[in-house]
This record gives structure tokens, sequence and C-alpha cells, in this order.
């Protein structure tokens, strides 16, 4: 693709991932645009845990996750490999550890089981003696989402991308059924082929040139506790812990514990200028408030922020990687977040220069796959995975 112009409309973590393996691969120029400032992460990005757990029940997906740790683990300091414990309260999730046990090896993994006293003993506070038993996965752990994407900026900045900020894009540009280019409000930036990592807003520029992005917004709560004196504030040390069974999850933030639930019925989110919401106690607060009853060191925790932030989800959980159907010259890398995001910019950038490394086939992931669907069936199909995103099996 040398010669070519490439612009990624999106400079929160999936974008800055598509930035930095397009200039891995040597794309000959590439521009990034975003409305935002630069160090300013108002989106998905800027809300996110920070959660990287590589096991899934699809086997894709698990791939995925574990190239983005591959890259996460290169920039230095800011992955920490602190591990993963899916906690079990009931005999018959404690049995189902042997499939996943299985099924992480095979990814070349290393999952083990744990008494109850062994996985209190990883994670004091967050998980008791009472539980029946943990999946320890040591190669998980958490990042900053926000210290992760601006080390992917200057990577790829360094290898010559260029930043455009402060540059709203308000639709893309289309002739002759293919995307020449983004429109700005300082008029119209040619490209030769443009790639949405716009998130939750990407289905509103497709609409633009008559393409459609199979996904919906949805809404999460996550709530940070305030500042505890069983936690020192040092470098993350603490795993990540799940509560499957529960749809709870939880992890540390220095001196802080966060937790979010997924035990409600799932929010379909409107179009908004921001990806974080006015939080909705009726919905969120049940559900958390069953969070902190399940986890030692929430019960008497005052919470201290809460927030509602907005996701997307797809029909079968995937991300959406590749060219959209209905034009030319137009590329999604949609539907993903931190956990994902650093193998979803290498497969699109692969596919975009015409090599393989056989990380995913790109045919799994390709908005093709929709094609047909109406925006009805697609909602339909989408909400019932909510519940089911951090699930092994």
């Amino acid at each position: 693709m040398a010669g070519r112009r490439v612009v990624v409309v999106g400079a929160g973590v999936v974008g800055a991932s598509v930035a930095h393996h397009l200039a891995e691969q040597g794309v000959g120029e590439v521009l990034v645009i975003d409305a935002r400032s630069e160090g300013t992460l108002p989106g998905s990005t800027g809300l996110a845990p920070g959660l990287v757990g590589q096991l899934s029940a699809d086997r894709d997906l698990a791939r995925l996750a574990m190239a983005s740790v591959e890259l996460y683990a290169r920039l230095p300091g800011l992955f920490h490999r602190v591990g993963c414990l899916e906690v079990a309260t009931s005999e018959e999730r404690l049995a189902s550890f042997a499939d996943d046990v299985r099924d992480g090896t095979e990814l070349g993994l290393t999952p083990r089981v744990l008494d109850p006293s062994s996985a209190a003993e990883l994670a004091p506070g967050l998980v008791e003696e009472s539980a029946t038993g943990a999946l320890f996965v040591p190669e998980d752990g958490a990042v900053d989402p926000v210290a992760v994407t601006a080390a992917l900026i200057g990577s790829a900045r360094a290898r010559g991308v260029l930043f455009r900020w402060n540059s709203p894009v308000r639709q893309l540009e289309e002739h002759n059924g293919r995307v020449i280019g983004v429109r700005l409000d300082s008029g119209v930036v040619r490209a030769d082929t443009v790639v949405l990592a716009a998130g939750i807003w990407g289905p509103t520029l497709a609409a633009t040139v008559g393409a459609r992005v199979p996904m919906v917004p949805v809404e999460h709560p996550y709530a940070f506790t305030a500042p505890s004196e069983d936690l020192t504030g040092e470098a993350i040390t603490m795993p990540i812990v799940r509560y499957p069974e529960h749809a709870v999850y939880c992890r540390t933030h220095g001196t802080r514990y966060g937790f979010g639930s997924y035990d409600h019925e799932p929010l379909p989110a409107a179009m908004g200028a921001t990806a974080g919401r006015a939080f909705r106690d009726k919905t969120f607060e049940p559900a958390l408030a069953k969070a902190r009853k399940l986890v030692p060191a929430l019960r008497t925790a005052e919470v201290e922020k809460r927030i509602n932030g907005v996701f997307a989800l797809t029909p079968d959980e995937l991300p959406l990687v590749g060219p959209a159907p209905e034009v030319r010259g137009l590329w999604l890398a949609e539907a993903s977040w931190v956990t994902h995001a650093g193998g979803v910019g290498k497969l699109l950038a692969e596919q975009l220069v015409g090599v393989s490394t056989g990380l995913v086939d790109p045919a799994r992931l390709a908005p093709a796959r929709f094609a047909g669907w109406s925006a009805d069936r697609v909602t339909r199909a989408s909400l019932p995975h909510y519940r089911g995103i951090y699930l092994t099996h």
C-alpha cells in the first residue's frame, strides 16, 4: 500500500492500535483524525476498567486477546501480568474449570484450579475462603487504557503516522460507490481507504454513505470505592477477580477497589455526545448492591464514584473487522474494547496490506457476515449476549 493514504477515524485504543500496526506494516501515509484534543479520552476507552482476560468461550476472541497481551506487554511498564481469578460459588462451576484448563492449555496458557484458601491468599478482600474454588490464569492482567492508548499513539507517530486533533468528522465522502475521504468543518480530507474506529459513533458516520455497522450500544455500570487502608496504592499486584455465575468482576485501582456488574437487564443506549451517561439508579444500583454483598472488601467500603459507560455488542459477540460490504474503500474496526483492541488492529492492518499470520480467519469477523440483517434483528440477537461477555465457556 505504499503511496496510498489511509485515514483512521478515532484515536481511542482501537484506532491507536490500527495506526500502530499499519505503521509496523509499512503503510506509506496514515492519518488519524479525532474530535478530541490529544490526551483527552471521554469515549469508551477513557471509561474502560482495563481488564485483559484471555480465556473466552470463543477461540478467536481468545486469540485476539492473546495478541493484545503480546502488544501491551511490549509497552514498558503498562501491562501488569497479575493474573485473573474466576471464582466458583457452586460445585457445578468448579467442575467446569476442567474444560477451561484444557482449552487454555491448548492455547498456550497455563490455567490451574485453586482451592478457596489459595485463591483468597492471592486476592485478599476480593475472594473469601467460603468460595468453592477458583480458576487462575496467570498470563492475564490489567492495564490503564488511557496510558496504553497514549503509548500506541506515540509508537505510531514515531513511525510517521500523523494525528489531527480537535477535528470532528461530519460525514464520509463517496463517489461512484467508493469512499474517497472524510468531511471536516475545514473541508474534505481525501483518502484511498477510510477505517472507522469510532466506537459507538461509527454507525452514524457509516450511514452517511449508506453503510451499516451491525452493533448495539449498551449502557454498563462500574463503581470505585473510597481509598482503603488495606491497599497500598503501589503497582498493581492483585489479580483481576471475576464471579461468572453472578456476572460480577472487580480489581484494584491504586488504593481503591473497582467493580462492575452485568446482573441487570441490558439497556440499549441512544446516541450521545460522549460514552459516559447519567447513572441509572433504578437499574444499576440493585446490581451493584448484590455485587457488594458477594465480595468481602466491598461490603463495608464506601462507594465514592459510579459511572455509566457505553460499549457495543454484536449478534455473535465478535468484533467487526474488515471491509464494509456496501461501499468500497470503507473498513471497520468496531465493536471492540481494550481486551481485544491489540489483536483487532493487527488483523485489520494485515488485511489491508494483504498478509496473514493466521491470527484469526478474517471471514469470522467480517462485517458482511450480517449483510441483509435488519436493525431490529441485530438488536434482538445482540442484547442476550450482554451477560456473556466475560464467560470462558
